[in-house]
């Protein structure tokens, strides 16, 4: 037995999982059936989850012998029956995914006859865009009743649970996601139900007959077979080891509008019977657990707390951690965070939250659902990236380092998309531009606003996919922004590509002909990259306009520090003696905001600046320093301090400071100091750095 593996080092905290598909067709990549692959999942992971084959897509037999229209049954298909096979042998649980959803799941089961009819896509734009029949939604006309869809649902979860009985694979399955992703705010339902065709066809009770129908099969049948598993029927307790655990599962969890639309949704009784939660029917909530490296972890366990309160157990079921940094440094930051989010899960089981198992969405960043994002703990040859050591350490204590040097680049950016005579074009993302969502941006002639090329991107099915810009150099500093964009749609919008919070820093009206968008914008300094991004919105929902933008320019202004985030520039500086430094809003230079305030007893305990982003810059540095102290000094530290400024100062104004520096190049670091000729408090506010052109 192999100790430094990750399902040893975390035996006594819960599961630790991955997703995996079987290799099939032209799906070469997928991990069951590659030797290599299939080793490293054994020797690591204690659970698995089919991340496709298990889906209602490809094991709802509507087209089969046995389909009645009042019977649906479950057609176990080849790859699935495959993997079960696989984990059964090897001795890996796996998770079962997913009963009811409303995506990959066969039109045909709401239709009459099983014979689906569909709105028809304008003619004209399915020849622009062939793909928008894939989109095409079914006509209600066809839809069945709702008693006949609840005979549907109840044979498919019926036969569906019998079979694993049957084939043996009871002891290897232990939880099933019997409802997936049953809640879209946006599609703005009473009940914050997504309007799927479960909703249209059932109505909003279909989570708690899915769930009702899943319980009394996993009850009937256990004891049904129970002898086959060499189980006692009438013992209670010994038929648990053959009765998986019943989940609810949902995407962007831990934000708390939809927080709330889960648990209310599982509490609400109505139509005749009671809740999922109040009838005993909910085994466990699945938090999905899609995040980024930036993400808030506190707001997710938090969610995580709240679920553990109003379900038996917890599991992660689909984690994985985007990269959002754009250098050396990429798989640096998100080891970082998977190492703290595992931390404070592993304290968080200690202090009694029942959460058993976490399950890692994918096994090889090549393989992962979003490619180029590297989410993942491992590489495509199956090397072991930072976030694996990151996942062991959180448990033993190890020690990541700390991140590579990286020097920016803060001058002036012009991108016009051309390609100089002679030369092969770049690609965008050679200019740091990428699309968001599916597809990738592309140079175009289509629509240019100068010269010869602009930047579009493959079709757009949503707002949501735009165009991102890479603007990390410019972390903490004031940027002017300038774009030429066009759309038709109703407004194109330049903002931050921020999850879940995605900032909006200007707008324009689209139209038929090309418009500048402009902003100026501090960039955040507590994240270690960001992105500009470019999108739309259009006046019609479900239409979504294609989008342009040319002769982009991002030029520094400087570095405003006013002291109204979560992080700033200053830190102690002293010798033997040392400040204590707080954010206080009792004083402010425009008398609304926040100041710094150094407080100390000695006159060497004073404060420091980090201006280490303007090294081999000339800069012009402007302070406000309010002291009962007489003089205030500032300068260049290091070795040597440099005095660059000496002012006078009274206990009741702001004292203006002004200086112009070069720092060398050759330092690594670089802080402008503060200090008085006294051991008085000091307030620092509204610092600017200016480059000097």
């Amino acid at each position: 037995m192999e100790k430094n593996v990750l399902k040893e080092v975390y035996r006594d905290y819960f599961k630790i999982g991955t997703a995996v598909e079987r290799i099939h067709d032209r799906f070469t990549n997928n991990e069951i059936g590659n030797p290599e692959k299939e080793a490293l999942i054994a020797r690591e992971f204690s659970s698995m989850t089919c991340a496709n084959e298990l889906k209602p897509a490809y094991n709802m037999g509507w087209n089969s012998p046995e389909a009645k229209e009042d019977y649906l049954p479950f057609v176990i298909n080849p790859n699935a029956e495959f993997m079960l096979n696989w984990a059964k042998t090897n001795g890996v649980k796996l998770r079962g995914h997913v009963m009811v959803w409303h995506s990959q799941c066969a039109q045909e089961a709401f239709c009459k006859g099983y014979k689906p009819v569909t709105i028809p896509t304008d003619p004209e734009k399915l020849k622009e865009n062939p793909r928008l029949k894939f989109f095409e939604k079914l006509d209600p006309v066809c839809f069945v009743d709702r008693d006949t869809m609840l005979k549907r649902l109840k044979s498919y979860i019926r036969s569906l649970v019998e079979y694993m009985y049957k084939a043996g694979y009871a002891s290897t399955i232990y939880a099933w996601d019997v409802v997936n992703e049953a809640i879209e705010l946006a599609d703005k339902t009473e009940t914050g139900l997504r309007n799927s065709y479960w909703y249209q066809v059932i109505g909003d009770d279909f989570i708690y007959w899915a769930f009702r129908f899943a319980n009394d099969a996993v009850k009937e049948y256990s004891a049904q077979y129970a002898a086959e598993y060499g189980i006692d029927a009438g013992d209670k307790n010994a038929l648990k080891a053959i009765q998986p655990v019943l989940f609810y599962n949902d995407y962007n969890e831990w934000q708390p509008d939809k927080k709330a639309a889960i648990i209310a949704n599982l509490k609400r009784e109505g139509h005749g019977h009671g809740s999922v939660i109040g009838e005993g029917l909910l085994g466990g909530i699945g938090m999905q657990g899609h995040i980024s490296d930036n993400n808030d972890i506190n707001e997710y366990i938090a969610a995580l707390r709240e679920y553990d309160s109003i379900a038996p157990e917890v599991h992660i079921t689909e984690l994985d951690v985007k990269c959002t940094c754009t250098n050396i440094n990429r798989e640096y930051y998100q080891a970082v965070f998977y190492k703290e989010f595992f931390e404070r899960l592993i304290a968080e089981k200690k202090a009694g939250v029942n959460l058993t198992s976490v399950t890692i969405w994918g096994l090889t960043d090549d393989n992962s659902w979003i490619r180029g994002a590297d989410p993942l703990l491992f590489r495509k040859d199956l090397s072991k990236k930072k976030s694996y050591d990151a996942l062991i350490y959180a448990v033993t204590g190890g020690d990541l380092g700390e991140p590579e040097y990286v020097a920016r680049d803060m001058s002036k950016k012009v991108y016009d998309f051309e390609t100089p005579a002679g030369e092969e074009p770049k690609k965008p993302d050679t200019y740091g531009f990428k699309m968001k969502g599916f597809g990738e941006c592309v140079l175009t002639q289509e629509k240019v606003h100068s010269g010869t090329s602009a930047l579009t991107t493959t079709p757009r099915f949503a707002d949501w996919m735009g165009i991102t810009c890479d603007i990390s150099d410019f972390l903490g500093q004031t940027i002017q922004i300038d774009a030429w964009v066009y759309s038709e749609a109703k407004e194109i919008r330049l903002g931050l590509d921020i999850e879940d919070v995605f900032p909006v820093i200007a707008t324009v009206e689209g139209g038929s002909e090309w418009k500048k968008i402009s902003a100026s914008y501090k960039v955040p300094s507590d994240r270690h990259s960001i992105r500009l991004f470019f999108s739309t919105k259009d006046e019609n929902p479900g239409h979504v306009s294609p989008l342009f933008i040319d002769d982009v320019t991002i030029e520094l202004i400087g570095q405003e520090e006013s002291f109204e985030e979560a992080t700033n520039i200053a830190a102690i500086r002293g010798a033997g003696h040392l400040p204590f430094l707080y954010v206080t809003d009792k004083e402010s230079v425009d008398g609304a905001g926040h100041s710094l305030c150094v407080t100390r007893q000695e006159k060497d305990a004073t404060v420091k600046l980090d201006v280490s982003a303007y090294i081999g810059y000339t800069v012009d540095v402007s302070m406000y320093v309010k002291t009962a102290d007489h003089e205030i000094r500032t300068g260049l530290d290091g070795t040597e301090p440099q005095m660059l400024a000496k002012v006078s100062s009274t206990s009741v104004e702001w004292s203006k400071i002004d200086m112009r520096v070069t720092i060398p190049d050759s330092l690594m670091s670089a802080e402008i100091y503060i200090e008085t000729d006294g051991n008085a408090d000091f307030f620092v506010d509204d610092v600017f750095i200016r480059p000097v052109k």
